[in-house]
């Protein structure tokens, strides 16, 4: 061998031939970028869900203003044509308005204090020179998606009420999928009567309406709070997930590498955390990640029909404070609207990109299978 083809070889060495000899972080990375490449609309969904997550932790950074300052501004005087209209209602002695203007009046001013008596002819709002609260104001650059009915920056609104989205969100899905794995697995693998109650409570939750058992819910708690809106959901939930990991668990307790984990000795606890839990992973991974979206939804539900936590920035209560004012001022529930929808579209294209990337019977349809 030459010195040339040694030194070849030896610079060789250090070149990974595969993916398995880089190192971790550079497979994460071929992994992510294999994901985007085959699942655009999912990693479409993945990237809306870190957006959201970047805005809620950062919200004091990102937010332009104090979700609960209230925006003022100096009330102007009135321009020449109103007080036109002013002086000539004054002297034709019908000095009542139908409307007061957003302005005080110089000339009323002057007026009122030879006379105190116009104070009470015309709107107090004439005769006021300080600040007014800027309410349902047009967006502006001060105010990039305007103001709410008490003056508040909506944008800042909306970008701290994606915290107490994540918050029910994430929460409820956790909590439904930590108890419905825990009694699907031991269902399953128990069987018997064990099986029998667990899938007989499970069949009652099923029987009655999510909204009834959330009403019912809200009149036991003395203060319903976020936190006890994250615990019902979560419960509610748990009957699904169930299901789920049962069927999984039905599947998996008949292989071959549980059969034998049992001829070795290994009880029945270690059978199902080490050689069941692991495989019936994805479904349930699937199962978290779409219902975020539910509770999401949920959580906006409760607030807009107003058994939501009163203390909370809630997108579902801002909806229905946009829903009040009609079509005349569409825009806030459409602001608002859109931040919920495209929350709930991140998870659900994650969601749904995830099971075909796990589920290996939809392996085979093709990378770009359902999108």
């Amino acid at each position: 061998m030459s010195e040339r083809e040694a030194s070849l070889l030896q610079v060789m060495d250090g070149i990974p031939t595969s993916l398995s000899d880089r190192p971790g972080w550079q497979r994460a990375l071929v992994h992510v970028g294999r994901f985007f490449g085959r699942k655009p609309l999912g990693g479409a969904g993945v990237a809306l869900i870190f957006a959201v997550l970047f805005m809620a932790a950062f919200a004091p950074a990102v937010a332009p203003h104090n979700p609960e300052a209230v925006a003022r501004t100096s009330r102007p005087a009135c321009d020449a044509e109103t007080e036109r209209l002013i002086q000539e209602a004054l002297a034709a002695g019908t000095p009542l308005l139908a409307t007061a203007p957003q302005c005080y009046s110089p000339f009323l001013l002057t007026r009122a204090e030879t006379d105190p008596l116009i104070r009470l002819k015309f709107p107090s709002e004439l005769f006021q020179q300080g600040e007014i609260v800027e309410t349902i104001a047009s967006p502006s650059r001060a105010h990039p998606l305007g103001t709410d009915l008490r003056g508040r920056d909506l944008l800042s609104r909306i970008i701290y009420g994606s915290r107490l989205a994540l918050l029910v969100g994430v929460g409820a899905a956790l909590i439904a999928v930590t108890f419905g794995t825990i009694f699907g697995v031991v269902s399953a693998y128990f069987g018997g009567w064990v099986d029998m109650g667990i899938q007989r409570v499970t069949d009652a939750l099923f029987s009655f309406p999510p909204l009834i058992l959330l009403l019912v819910f809200s009149q036991v708690v003395q203060d319903p709070n976020k936190y006890w809106n994250t615990i019902a959901l979560g419960i509610i939930g748990v009957a699904g997930v169930v299901r789920v990991a049962r069927s999984a668990v039905l599947t998996a307790r008949e292989e071959v590498y549980v059969l034998a984990a049992r001829t070795v000795g290994a009880s029945d606890r270690r059978v199902m955390a080490r050689h069941i839990l692991p495989n019936i992973l994805a479904p349930l991974i699937v199962v978290f990640t779409t219902s975020i979206g539910a509770y999401i939804l949920a959580e906006a539900g409760l607030a807009f029909i107003g058994l939501g936590d009163p203390t909370a920035i809630s997108w579902g209560k801002m909806v229905n404070e946009g829903r009040a004012l009609g079509p005349a001022k569409p825009l806030m529930a459409l602001f608002v609207g859109s931040a919920l929808t495209l929350t709930v579209l991140g998870f659900n294209l994650a969601g749904d990109a995830l099971r075909d990337v796990l589920d290996p019977r939809l392996r085979g349809r093709g990378g770009r299978a359902g999108f």
